[in-house]
C-alpha cells in the first residue's frame, strides 16, 4: 500500500545537473526550474504508483532501482524494464481526450530516491525551454527500444538466453568491475528474474543453480557476481 513519502534534504540543482535531459541548462536556468521538482524517497518494495492511477507525472531516478511492472490479461506479471540512476519513467500519453492514467505499475526494487514533476509543470518547462523536446524524444525512443528488446527476447530466445540477456542488461546498467569479475549490487530475487525473463520461478532457480555449479556466476544476499560474461554473451549471439 502506498503511503506518504519522506522528503529528503537533497540539492535539487545538483541532482538536475546529473540528468542528461538538463545537462545543457545553465546554473541560472536550473535555479528557475528546480521549484517544479519534488524529491521523494521510497523504501524497498514500496509502490510508487499503480497501473490505472490518475496521478500523471514524470520521475527521474537519483539513486536506486525501480521496476516497471505490467499485468497481462492472463494475470501474469511481466517486468517491462528496470529504471536505474539517471533514467526516467512515468511518461504518459493522452488518449481520446481522456485524462491520462498510468499504464503500468512502478515499484522500488531497493531504497530509491527520485525527482518528481507533474505533467502540468513539465509542460510549463517545455514552454520555457522548447529545446528539451528533442532530448525527450531521444529518451522516450531509448525506453521504447529497451522495452521492444525485452519483448523480442521473450518471443524468440530460449529461457537461458532470456536470463542471460537480463543479467547482461543489469551488468550494463549497475554492474561494477571487481578484480576479474563483475558484481551487481542489488537484491534481485529469483522471482524478479523469472518475471523479467518471462519464465517460472522454478525454471529460473534451475538455470541459475546450474550456472553457479559451472562457475559462470554466484549469488549471495543482495548481489550477483559474474565470472564468465563471455559465456552469457554467447547465449544471445
Amino acid at each position: 500500500m502506498k503511503r506518504e513519502r519522506e522528503r529528503i534534504n537533497i540539492d535539487k540543482i545538483e541532482a538536475l545537473k546529473e540528468l542528461e535531459l538538463f545537462k545543457e541548462l545553465k546554473e541560472e536556468e536550473l535555479k528557475n526550474i528546480e521549484k517544479f521538482f519534488v524529491v521523494k524517497k521510497f523504501k524497498k518494495g514500496e509502490y510508487i504508483f499503480y497501473e490505472g492511477d490518475k496521478e500523471p507525472g514524470i520521475y527521474f531516478v537519483i539513486d536506486g532501482i525501480v521496476k516497471l511492472i505490467k499485468e497481462t490479461n492472463e494475470g501474469k506479471t511481466v517486468i517491462l524494464r528496470l529504471a536505474t540512476k539517471g533514467e526516467s519513467f512515468g511518461w504518459l500519453v493522452m488518449k481520446d481526450n481522456r485524462p491520462p492514467v498510468n499504464t503500468y505499475t512502478a515499484q522500488a526494487l531497493i531504497d530509491t530516491t527520485v525527482l518528481y514533476i507533474s505533467n502540468q509543470d513539465f509542460l510549463k518547462l517545455l514552454l520555457m525551454y522548447p529545446a528539451l523536446a528533442v532530448k525527450i524524444t531521444c529518451e522516450l525512443t531509448k525506453n521504447i527500444l529497451e522495452a521492444y528488446d525485452r519483448l523480442k527476447s521473450l518471443a524468440v530466445e530460449k529461457v537461458e538466453g532470456r536470463i542471460a540477456t537480463l543479467i547482461l542488461e543489469l551488468v550494463d546498467k549497475i554492474g561494477k568491475k571487481e578484480g576479474d569479475h563483475v558484481v551487481i549490487n542489488a537484491p534481485i530475487t529469483r522471482q524478479d528474474i523469472a518475471e523479467m525473463a518471462g519464465t517460472t520461478v522454478e525454471t529460473a532457480i534451475r538455470v541459475i543453480s546450474r550456472w553457479k555449479k559451472e562457475g559462470i556466476l554466484d549469488t549471495e544476499r543482495g548481489k550477483i557476481e559474474i565470472f564468465d560474461i563471455d559465456y552469457l554473451q554467447d547465449l544471445i549471439s
